[in-house]
């Protein structure tokens, strides 16, 4: 009985910590959209109609955290970055609330 109950416990214990140190392998970045002329002025294509950029010319464009993109959608910043390379730190994924002291 207690053969099985450790076994048991070990098994278990191994798999939580497999679990856990997968999570922590790669970071999640945000994927880049493509809008053309010709496309719709809606989502999955482009946020929306009122986004400042020319509507003549093909976009490559990324969601961004809030406020570090480099569009403006009438006059005020968005979370939209247009072109290649945007930096890193603007596409990651952020697995925490926006409370400051619960963020590492």
């Amino acid at each position: 009985m207690t053969k099985s109950l450790i076994a048991a416990a070990l098994l278990a214990g191994g798999t939580a910590l497999t679990g856990w140190g997968v999570g922590t392998a790669h970071a999640d970045t945000m994927e880049p959209h493509r809008w053309c002329p010709g496309n719709p002025k809606q989502m999955p294509y482009v946020v929306n109609q009122y986004i400042d950029w020319d509507w003549n010319v093909c976009h490559t464009w990324y969601p961004t955290q809030y406020g570090m993109g480099n569009v403006t959608m009438q006059g005020r910043p968005t979370s939209i970055w247009d072109g290649d390379n945007p930096p890193i730190e603007a596409i990651t994924i952020r697995h925490c609330p926006p409370i400051s002291f619960m963020c590492p």
